[in-house]
């Protein structure tokens, strides 16, 4: 393994090697005595990581990982706080589901569970309000709780726009009820790190929160050490990189938003349904 920060491929060895370029912050800039540091530091970095992956031993086939780990009982659910009073006046009998997250997964199951259980006599309209949790790519411990919680209370701010106010009108909204699914790693008072979900439904109009948290899946140590290896948004428990990327990456073909219908032999989106399904929509 060799280093260098100004170019590749000028030199000849006789044995195999990995010729790591240290980057710098602007390509454009002359190459000062800042810029080399820097960019020995990005080399010595990356070095670092890749002798460390290759001492872990992370490369596995997706066949050796099929169900080496198992699926668990929900933690309890949390308290979370009061969540914010949004006034928002009464046009009608519809009810408006507000789903803050991207997740194409994560919105499939709470649209059908509000569709297959909502009031024969009344309308829903559901809209998408992508926000962010706040606790990072990867939240771990109690920052998934609040990461569900942060996602709705940014949702409600949004909707206090004149665009949504007339939106609310045009439809007849009588009830806003906004969802959010926040997946986590649990390594606090726990035996083996484990992925759970959490789910959060309140009811803006009648201030009433329903929390439930869903059957969890252990990980094995290892990708969890890597992933949080990458480091953190201010606070030990933010990751910048998730378990299912490192996961992804070290295991072809894996899907890192659902590698536990491998590891487990259950997907992800199945546990959040029985979680779901177990709980009183606020309406």
């Amino acid at each position: 393994m060799c280093f260098d920060a100004l170019a590749a491929g000028s030199k000849t060895f006789t044995i195999p090697v990995i010729e790591i370029l240290g980057i710098g912050k602007d390509v454009q800039s002359p190459q000062d005595d800042y810029s080399k540091r820097y960019a020995a530091a990005n080399a010595v970095a990356y070095a670092k990581e890749l002798l460390q992956v290759m001492q872990n031993n992370l490369i596995r086939s997706v066949e050796k990982m099929a169900g080496t780990e198992n699926i668990v009982s929900p933690q309890a659910d949390p308290s979370l706080p009061l969540f914010q009073l949004h006034q928002y006046p009464n046009y009608g009998k519809a009810v408006l589901l507000v789903i803050s997250t991207e997740n194409k997964g994560k919105r499939k199951i709470l649209e059908e569970a509000f569709r297959e259980r909502a009031p024969k006599d009344g309308t829903m309209h559901v809209i998408t309000v992508p926000v962010a949790s706040d606790v990072g790519e990867q939240p771990y411990n109690n920052a998934g709780a609040i990461g569900a919680y942060n996602r709705i209370s940014n949702a409600l701010t949004c909707l206090d726009t004149a665009e949504h106010r007339k939106n609310l009108a045009a439809k007849g909204i009588g009830t806003v009820i906004v969802a959010s699914i926040e997946s986590y790693i649990q390594t606090e008072n726990i035996d083996r790190p484990t992925d759970y979900g959490i789910i959060v439904l309140h009811n803006a109009t009648t201030c009433n929160t329903a929390v439930r948290v869903s059957s969890g899946v252990t990980v094995p140590f290892e990708y969890v050490n890597r992933a949080r290896r990458f480091g953190y948004e201010g606070d030990q428990n933010q990751g910048r990189v998730t378990v299912g990327q490192i996961l992804a990456a070290n295991v072809p073909g894996l899907d890192k938003g659902d590698w536990h219908a491998v590891l487990a032999e259950r997907s992800r989106y199945d546990l959040l349904k029985d979680a779901i399904r177990e709980m009183q929509i606020p309406w």
